[in-house]
Protein backbone atom coordinates (compact mmCIF):
# COMPACT_ATOMS: atom_id res chain seq x y z
CA UNK A 1 0.00 0.00 0.00
CA UNK A 2 1.24 3.33 -1.41
CA UNK A 3 2.59 5.61 1.86
CA UNK A 4 3.98 8.55 -0.34
CA UNK A 5 3.29 11.91 0.79
CA UNK A 6 0.43 13.46 -0.94
CA UNK A 7 2.61 17.13 -1.40
CA UNK A 8 4.61 14.66 -3.11
CA UNK A 9 2.30 13.08 -5.44
CA UNK A 10 3.89 13.74 -9.25
CA UNK A 11 1.73 10.95 -10.82
CA UNK A 12 -0.88 13.62 -12.94
CA UNK A 13 -2.72 16.66 -12.45
CA UNK A 14 -5.18 16.37 -9.48
CA UNK A 15 -8.97 16.79 -10.58
CA UNK A 16 -11.52 19.40 -8.64
CA UNK A 17 -15.05 20.16 -9.13
CA UNK A 18 -16.07 22.40 -11.63
CA UNK A 19 -15.54 26.12 -10.52
CA UNK A 20 -13.04 25.12 -8.10
CA UNK A 21 -10.08 25.18 -10.15
CA UNK A 22 -7.31 23.04 -10.63
CA UNK A 23 -3.89 21.71 -9.66
CA UNK A 24 -1.42 20.13 -11.46
CA UNK A 25 2.49 19.79 -11.26
CA UNK A 26 4.81 21.05 -13.40
CA UNK A 27 7.15 18.35 -15.32
CA UNK A 28 9.63 21.21 -16.18
CA UNK A 29 10.82 21.63 -12.79
CA UNK A 30 8.32 19.82 -10.32
CA UNK A 31 6.72 23.44 -9.05
CA UNK A 32 2.55 22.38 -7.87
CA UNK A 33 0.27 25.37 -9.65
CA UNK A 34 -3.30 26.59 -8.91
CA UNK A 35 -5.36 28.07 -11.42
CA UNK A 36 -9.16 29.49 -10.79
CA UNK A 37 -11.19 31.96 -12.38
CA UNK A 38 -11.44 34.80 -10.35
CA UNK A 39 -12.85 38.24 -9.85
CA UNK A 40 -9.85 40.98 -10.60
CA UNK A 41 -9.46 45.01 -10.33
CA UNK A 42 -10.62 45.45 -13.85
CA UNK A 43 -14.66 44.02 -13.26
CA UNK A 44 -14.41 40.67 -14.86
CA UNK A 45 -13.30 36.77 -14.27
CA UNK A 46 -9.96 35.82 -14.92
CA UNK A 47 -7.94 32.53 -14.70
CA UNK A 48 -4.91 33.21 -11.90
CA UNK A 49 -2.14 31.10 -11.00
CA UNK A 50 -0.53 30.70 -7.66
CA UNK A 51 2.33 28.24 -6.85
CA UNK A 52 4.03 26.09 -4.78
CA UNK A 53 6.64 23.64 -3.84
CA UNK A 54 4.25 21.07 -2.68
CA UNK A 55 0.36 20.40 -3.42
CA UNK A 56 -1.03 21.41 -0.07
CA UNK A 57 1.08 24.91 -0.17
CA UNK A 58 -0.45 25.29 -3.73
CA UNK A 59 -3.86 24.16 -2.37
CA UNK A 60 -3.86 26.82 0.59
CA UNK A 61 -2.93 29.24 -1.54
CA UNK A 62 -5.92 28.43 -3.81
CA UNK A 63 -8.28 27.98 -1.54
CA UNK A 64 -7.07 31.68 -0.08
CA UNK A 65 -7.46 33.18 -3.96
CA UNK A 66 -11.09 31.99 -3.99
CA UNK A 67 -12.21 32.94 -0.61
CA UNK A 68 -11.07 36.38 -1.60
CA UNK A 69 -12.72 36.09 -4.66
CA UNK A 70 -16.15 34.80 -3.06
CA UNK A 71 -16.09 37.57 -0.68
CA UNK A 72 -16.19 40.18 -3.09
CA UNK A 73 -12.40 41.53 -2.75
CA UNK A 74 -10.88 41.91 -6.30
CA UNK A 75 -7.38 40.05 -7.18
CA UNK A 76 -5.01 42.63 -8.96
CA UNK A 77 -5.03 42.32 -12.75
CA UNK A 78 -1.63 43.61 -12.70
CA UNK A 79 1.08 42.31 -11.21
CA UNK A 80 2.70 45.79 -10.25
CA UNK A 81 6.54 46.20 -9.17
CA UNK A 82 6.63 48.78 -6.75
CA UNK A 83 9.41 50.30 -9.53
CA UNK A 84 6.37 50.78 -11.40
CA UNK A 85 3.20 51.69 -8.86
CA UNK A 86 5.23 53.95 -6.86
CA UNK A 87 6.06 56.82 -9.93
CA UNK A 88 2.48 56.21 -10.75
CA UNK A 89 1.47 56.71 -7.52
CA UNK A 90 3.41 59.91 -7.34
CA UNK A 91 2.29 61.42 -10.66
CA UNK A 92 -1.17 60.42 -9.27
CA UNK A 93 -1.63 61.67 -6.02
CA UNK A 94 0.96 63.59 -4.78
CA UNK A 95 1.16 65.97 -7.67
CA UNK A 96 -1.68 67.78 -5.75
CA UNK A 97 -0.15 68.34 -2.79
CA UNK A 98 1.81 71.63 -1.59
CA UNK A 99 5.16 71.89 -3.42
CA UNK A 100 7.65 71.22 -0.50
CA UNK A 101 5.38 67.55 0.85
CA UNK A 102 5.52 66.64 -3.05
CA UNK A 103 9.21 67.19 -3.11
CA UNK A 104 10.06 65.05 0.15
CA UNK A 105 7.71 62.70 -1.22
CA UNK A 106 9.55 62.04 -4.40
CA UNK A 107 13.00 62.08 -2.61
CA UNK A 108 12.15 59.42 -0.30
CA UNK A 109 10.42 57.03 -3.40
CA UNK A 110 13.70 58.30 -5.68
CA UNK A 111 16.25 57.44 -2.95
CA UNK A 112 15.07 55.18 -0.62
CA UNK A 113 12.07 53.16 -1.47
CA UNK A 114 12.57 52.13 -5.10
CA UNK A 115 16.59 51.31 -4.85
CA UNK A 116 15.42 48.94 -1.65
CA UNK A 117 12.18 47.36 -2.85
CA UNK A 118 11.57 48.23 -6.12
CA UNK A 119 11.62 44.81 -7.61
CA UNK A 120 8.89 43.67 -5.23
CA UNK A 121 5.24 43.12 -6.42
CA UNK A 122 2.43 45.47 -4.39
CA UNK A 123 0.74 42.44 -3.86
CA UNK A 124 3.69 40.77 -2.79
CA UNK A 125 5.06 43.24 -0.45
CA UNK A 126 5.82 41.33 3.26
CA UNK A 127 6.04 42.46 6.70
CA UNK A 128 8.96 41.67 7.20
CA UNK A 129 10.35 43.48 3.90
CA UNK A 130 9.42 46.79 5.49
CA UNK A 131 11.11 45.39 8.40
CA UNK A 132 14.44 44.86 6.94
CA UNK A 133 14.14 47.75 4.66
CA UNK A 134 13.86 50.04 7.48
CA UNK A 135 16.49 48.20 9.78
CA UNK A 136 18.89 49.09 6.63
CA UNK A 137 18.17 52.24 6.21
CA UNK A 138 18.61 53.03 9.56
CA UNK A 139 22.53 52.05 9.22
CA UNK A 140 22.60 54.33 5.44
CA UNK A 141 24.68 56.92 5.39
CA UNK A 142 22.21 59.76 3.57
CA UNK A 143 25.36 61.33 1.91
CA UNK A 144 26.38 58.47 0.31
CA UNK A 145 23.15 57.79 -0.69
CA UNK A 146 22.27 61.06 -2.27
CA UNK A 147 25.83 62.14 -3.96
CA UNK A 148 25.93 65.15 -1.53
CA UNK A 149 29.30 66.28 -2.24
CA UNK A 150 30.11 64.48 -5.43
CA UNK A 151 30.49 68.11 -6.82
CA UNK A 152 32.54 69.72 -3.96
CA UNK A 153 36.15 70.73 -4.18
CA UNK A 154 37.79 67.42 -4.11
CA UNK A 155 39.55 68.83 -0.36
CA UNK A 156 35.96 69.30 0.73
CA UNK A 157 34.69 66.11 -0.07
CA UNK A 158 34.06 62.86 1.72
CA UNK A 159 31.67 60.17 1.02
CA UNK A 160 32.43 60.55 -2.81
CA UNK A 161 36.35 60.40 -1.90
CA UNK A 162 35.90 56.94 0.11
CA UNK A 163 35.74 58.68 3.77
CA UNK A 164 32.00 58.07 4.33
CA UNK A 165 31.16 60.74 6.94
CA UNK A 166 28.39 58.12 8.54
CA UNK A 167 25.41 60.68 7.96
CA UNK A 168 22.56 58.20 9.17
CA UNK A 169 19.16 59.03 9.15
CA UNK A 170 17.25 60.62 12.14
CA UNK A 171 14.33 59.24 13.53
CA UNK A 172 12.39 61.99 11.98
CA UNK A 173 13.50 61.16 8.54
CA UNK A 174 12.59 57.02 8.73
CA UNK A 175 9.22 57.70 10.34
CA UNK A 176 8.78 59.86 7.23
CA UNK A 177 10.08 57.54 4.82
CA UNK A 178 7.96 55.04 6.45
CA UNK A 179 5.06 57.43 5.59
CA UNK A 180 5.38 57.63 2.23
CA UNK A 181 5.30 53.85 2.03
CA UNK A 182 2.55 53.22 4.15
CA UNK A 183 0.25 56.37 2.02
CA UNK A 184 1.25 54.27 -1.25
CA UNK A 185 0.20 51.07 0.07
CA UNK A 186 -2.96 52.51 1.44
CA UNK A 187 -4.07 54.13 -1.84
CA UNK A 188 -3.39 50.31 -3.37
CA UNK A 189 -5.62 49.42 -0.71
CA UNK A 190 -8.42 51.51 -2.41
CA UNK A 191 -7.34 50.60 -5.84
CA UNK A 192 -7.90 47.01 -4.23
CA UNK A 193 -4.42 46.24 -5.73
CA UNK A 194 -3.63 44.72 -2.20
CA UNK A 195 -5.85 43.25 0.40
CA UNK A 196 -4.06 44.88 3.58
CA UNK A 197 -1.76 47.57 4.27
CA UNK A 198 1.69 46.08 5.66
CA UNK A 199 3.68 48.81 6.18
CA UNK A 200 0.95 50.04 8.69
CA UNK A 201 1.93 46.46 10.98
CA UNK A 202 5.49 48.04 10.63
CA UNK A 203 6.01 50.19 13.90
CA UNK A 204 8.68 52.98 13.83
CA UNK A 205 9.40 54.98 16.77
CA UNK A 206 8.61 58.83 17.21
CA UNK A 207 11.06 60.98 17.16
CA UNK A 208 11.46 63.17 20.19
CA UNK A 209 10.79 67.09 19.05
CA UNK A 210 13.14 69.67 20.74
CA UNK A 211 11.35 73.07 21.93
CA UNK A 212 13.77 76.08 21.87
CA UNK A 213 13.21 77.63 25.01
CA UNK A 214 12.39 81.20 23.71
CA UNK A 215 13.72 84.67 24.20
CA UNK A 216 14.00 86.42 27.54
CA UNK A 217 12.49 90.07 27.24
CA UNK A 218 15.68 91.11 27.42
CA UNK A 219 17.48 89.02 25.13
CA UNK A 220 14.30 90.24 22.59
CA UNK A 221 14.79 94.23 23.46
CA UNK A 222 18.65 93.42 22.54
CA UNK A 223 17.75 92.18 19.37
CA UNK A 224 15.21 94.48 18.14
CA UNK A 225 17.49 97.39 19.32
CA UNK A 226 20.40 95.87 16.86
CA UNK A 227 18.07 96.09 14.40
CA UNK A 228 16.63 99.72 14.49
CA UNK A 229 16.76 101.47 10.95
CA UNK A 230 17.25 98.04 9.22
CA UNK A 231 14.17 97.73 6.26
CA UNK A 232 13.70 94.76 8.22
CA UNK A 233 12.90 95.87 11.85
CA UNK A 234 9.35 96.14 11.41
CA UNK A 235 9.72 91.94 10.40
CA UNK A 236 11.56 91.20 13.88
CA UNK A 237 8.88 93.35 15.51
CA UNK A 238 5.74 91.54 13.93
CA UNK A 239 8.16 88.39 15.10
CA UNK A 240 8.45 89.12 18.41
CA UNK A 241 5.03 90.71 19.10
CA UNK A 242 2.55 87.95 16.98
CA UNK A 243 4.80 84.98 16.52
CA UNK A 244 4.48 84.34 12.69
CA UNK A 245 6.74 81.98 11.22
CA UNK A 246 9.59 82.05 8.88
CA UNK A 247 7.80 81.80 6.04
CA UNK A 248 4.44 83.52 7.05
CA UNK A 249 6.48 86.87 7.47
CA UNK A 250 8.14 86.55 3.92
CA UNK A 251 4.42 85.79 2.74
CA UNK A 252 2.50 88.36 4.39
CA UNK A 253 0.66 90.89 1.71
CA UNK A 254 -0.39 94.28 2.15
CA UNK A 255 -3.83 93.62 1.50
CA UNK A 256 -3.62 90.94 4.26
CA UNK A 257 -3.18 93.51 6.74
CA UNK A 258 -6.52 95.97 7.85
CA UNK A 259 -4.25 98.69 9.36
CA UNK A 260 -7.15 100.88 9.66
CA UNK A 261 -8.96 98.91 12.07
CA UNK A 262 -5.45 96.89 13.73
CA UNK A 263 -5.94 93.94 12.18
CA UNK A 264 -4.45 90.96 10.01
CA UNK A 265 -5.14 87.47 8.49
CA UNK A 266 -2.43 85.01 8.11
CA UNK A 267 -3.48 83.17 4.45
CA UNK A 268 0.20 82.38 2.89
CA UNK A 269 3.30 81.18 3.09
CA UNK A 270 6.66 81.54 1.39
CA UNK A 271 8.51 77.89 1.03
CA UNK A 272 11.49 76.85 -1.12
CA UNK A 273 11.15 73.44 -2.77
CA UNK A 274 12.46 72.19 -5.83
CA UNK A 275 15.05 74.76 -6.48
CA UNK A 276 12.15 77.09 -6.66
CA UNK A 277 10.46 80.08 -4.33
CA UNK A 278 6.67 79.19 -4.28
CA UNK A 279 4.09 81.20 -2.76
CA UNK A 280 1.25 78.66 -1.06
CA UNK A 281 -1.39 78.54 1.50
CA UNK A 282 -0.17 78.09 5.30
CA UNK A 283 0.34 74.76 6.32
CA UNK A 284 -3.21 74.40 8.11
CA UNK A 285 -6.81 75.57 8.57
CA UNK A 286 -5.45 76.47 12.21
CA UNK A 287 -2.65 78.62 10.73
CA UNK A 288 -5.62 80.68 8.77
CA UNK A 289 -6.54 83.41 11.30
CA UNK A 290 -7.62 87.12 11.80
CA UNK A 291 -5.28 88.68 14.68
CA UNK A 292 -5.70 91.77 16.18
CA UNK A 293 -2.44 94.36 15.60
CA UNK A 294 -0.65 95.21 19.18
CA UNK A 295 -0.83 99.17 19.09
CA UNK A 296 2.98 98.93 18.86
CA UNK A 297 3.50 96.57 15.57
CA UNK A 298 0.49 98.59 14.56
CA UNK A 299 2.48 101.87 14.14
CA UNK A 300 5.50 100.15 13.42
CA UNK A 301 3.71 98.49 10.27
CA UNK A 302 2.37 102.33 9.35
CA UNK A 303 5.53 103.62 9.38
CA UNK A 304 7.58 100.49 7.68
CA UNK A 305 4.75 100.72 4.71
CA UNK A 306 5.89 104.69 4.16
CA UNK A 307 9.16 103.39 4.20
CA UNK A 308 8.40 100.86 1.74
CA UNK A 309 6.77 104.00 -0.77
CA UNK A 310 10.09 105.48 -0.66
CA UNK A 311 12.28 102.38 -1.72
CA UNK A 312 9.24 101.48 -4.73
CA UNK A 313 9.69 105.07 -5.85
CA UNK A 314 13.46 104.95 -5.90
CA UNK A 315 13.60 101.41 -7.70
CA UNK A 316 10.67 102.24 -10.02
CA UNK A 317 12.86 100.39 -13.06
CA UNK A 318 13.57 97.54 -11.17
CA UNK A 319 10.96 97.02 -8.64
CA UNK A 320 8.18 94.24 -9.14
CA UNK A 321 5.44 94.74 -6.84
CA UNK A 322 3.60 91.37 -5.54
CA UNK A 323 1.84 93.11 -2.69
CA UNK A 324 4.37 91.52 -0.08
CA UNK A 325 5.24 93.63 3.20
CA UNK A 326 8.80 92.12 3.46
CA UNK A 327 10.02 91.42 0.02
CA UNK A 328 13.39 91.48 -0.89
CA UNK A 329 15.03 95.18 -1.84
CA UNK A 330 13.35 94.42 -5.77
CA UNK A 331 9.95 93.83 -4.60
CA UNK A 332 10.02 90.13 -5.15
CA UNK A 333 9.46 87.36 -2.83
CA UNK A 334 12.19 86.83 -0.18
CA UNK A 335 14.81 84.13 -0.37
CA UNK A 336 14.53 82.08 3.49
CA UNK A 337 17.92 81.78 3.45
CA UNK A 338 18.83 85.36 3.30
CA UNK A 339 16.59 86.29 6.20
CA UNK A 340 18.41 83.58 7.65
CA UNK A 341 21.70 85.73 6.78
CA UNK A 342 20.62 88.74 7.80
CA UNK A 343 19.37 87.18 11.38
CA UNK A 344 22.63 85.30 12.15
CA UNK A 345 24.36 88.66 11.30
CA UNK A 346 21.64 90.81 13.71
CA UNK A 347 22.48 88.16 16.52
CA UNK A 348 26.17 87.97 16.54
CA UNK A 349 26.31 91.98 16.27
CA UNK A 350 23.89 91.67 19.70
CA UNK A 351 25.77 89.20 21.55
CA UNK A 352 23.00 86.48 20.86
CA UNK A 353 25.22 84.28 19.09
CA UNK A 354 23.22 80.85 20.19
CA UNK A 355 19.65 82.21 19.68
CA UNK A 356 17.28 81.46 16.34
CA UNK A 357 14.81 83.48 14.27
CA UNK A 358 12.00 80.80 15.32
CA UNK A 359 12.53 81.40 19.66
CA UNK A 360 10.59 85.07 18.65
CA UNK A 361 7.55 82.81 18.30
CA UNK A 362 8.23 80.70 21.37
CA UNK A 363 8.55 84.11 23.61
CA UNK A 364 5.64 84.91 22.21
CA UNK A 365 3.64 81.70 23.68
CA UNK A 366 5.68 82.19 27.15
CA UNK A 367 5.29 85.88 27.67
CA UNK A 368 1.23 86.05 27.29
CA UNK A 369 1.21 82.52 29.73
CA UNK A 370 3.24 84.70 32.18
CA UNK A 371 0.83 87.56 31.50
CA UNK A 372 -2.06 84.91 32.97
CA UNK A 373 -4.01 85.11 29.10
CA UNK A 374 -5.67 81.22 29.29
CA UNK A 375 -4.02 78.75 27.63
CA UNK A 376 -6.78 78.54 24.69
CA UNK A 377 -6.14 81.97 23.91
CA UNK A 378 -2.98 81.88 23.75
CA UNK A 379 -3.21 78.54 21.09
CA UNK A 380 -5.15 80.86 18.90
CA UNK A 381 -2.76 83.78 18.49
CA UNK A 382 0.22 80.90 17.91
CA UNK A 383 -2.08 79.11 15.88
CA UNK A 384 -1.37 76.05 17.05
CA UNK A 385 -3.48 72.70 16.50
CA UNK A 386 -3.51 71.59 19.54
CA UNK A 387 -3.32 73.60 23.23
CA UNK A 388 -0.57 70.36 24.24
CA UNK A 389 1.64 72.13 21.79
CA UNK A 390 1.11 75.55 23.35
CA UNK A 391 1.69 74.19 27.42
CA UNK A 392 4.57 71.74 26.07
CA UNK A 393 6.38 75.41 24.54
CA UNK A 394 5.51 77.41 27.92
CA UNK A 395 6.42 74.49 30.31
CA UNK A 396 9.69 74.15 28.32
CA UNK A 397 10.55 77.65 28.53
CA UNK A 398 9.85 78.88 32.05
CA UNK A 399 12.84 77.09 33.79
CA UNK A 400 12.60 80.84 36.00
CA UNK A 401 8.63 80.77 37.24
CA UNK A 402 8.98 76.82 37.67
CA UNK A 403 12.49 78.26 40.12
CA UNK A 404 9.98 80.93 41.84
CA UNK A 405 7.37 78.38 42.25
CA UNK A 406 9.91 75.34 43.97
CA UNK A 407 11.77 78.08 45.70
CA UNK A 408 7.70 79.29 47.99
CA UNK A 409 7.82 75.16 48.46
CA UNK A 410 11.28 75.30 50.00
CA UNK A 411 10.41 78.06 51.82
CA UNK A 412 7.54 76.01 53.67
CA UNK A 413 9.69 73.07 54.81
CA UNK A 414 13.53 74.13 54.98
Amino acid sequence: MATGNRSNRSNGPRRNPNGEGSIYQRASDGRWVGQAYVLTTDGTRKRKAVYGATWQETHDKLTALKAQSRQGIPIPDRAWKLADYLPYWLAGYVADLKPTTARGYESAVRLHLIPALGTKRVDGLQVQHVRTFLDEFRRKCLCCTAGTDKNRPADRQCCSAGRCCAHYPSARQIQFVHAVLRNALQHAMREELVSRNVAKLVRVPSPRYKVGKGLSVEQARTLLAAAEGHRLYALYVVAATMGLRRGELLGLRWSDLDLDNGAVSIAQTVQRAGGKLHLQDTKTEDSESVLPLPDWTWMVLLDHQQDQQRERDRLAEVWEDHDLVFPSERGTPMEPRNLNRHFAALRDKAGLPDVRLHDFRHTVVSLLMELGVPPHVVQAIARHADVKITLKIYAHANLDVMRQALGKLDGRLS
